[in-house]
């Protein structure tokens, strides 16, 4: 991801947010998936939680070509998520439900479907950023 100060033009690029690794907050029993400070002296720490939010998030599907689809959501304090850019650690599953794991997006991928004998293919990857609040 790249995220940024919202309160600055600090920029911080290529930071991994994982929704398996939890952080704990200083000063909170909370923990987030990814957590910063922008300035090594401040008391204040930018944090990200990943969420997945019921009716809205959801796995993107074959019916889905050229269609936008809400894979995941984040709870942001502190920080704003600018760019996302996809490296390996994906799953993928076929319709036949076999499982690609640890698939890199940075590039289009191709694999096939041995049980099938189907290629699949993700093509031309985009993601964008949508505030709701």
């Amino acid at each position: 991801m790249q995220v940024k100060n919202p309160m600055g033009d600090d920029v911080r690029s290529e930071v991994w947010v994982s929704g398996v690794e939890e952080s704990e907050l200083s000063g909170s029993k909370g923990t987030a998936n990814f957590v910063m400070k922008w300035d090594k002296q401040s008391k204040h720490q930018a944090y990200a939680v990943v969420e997945q939010v019921k009716g809205l998030t959801r796995p993107i599907g074959a019916e889905d070509n050229n269609t936008w689809v809400p894979v995941v959501a984040f709870e942001c304090r502190g920080l704003d998520m600018e760019r996302h850019h996809p490296r390996d650690g994906w799953v993928v599953v076929s319709t036949s439900g076999k499982s690609f794991t640890d698939v890199d997006l940075s590039d289009d991928w191709c694999e096939v479907d041995e049980d099938t004998g189907d290629c699949i293919s993700i093509m031309n990857l985009q993601s964008k950023f949508e505030l709701k609040r």
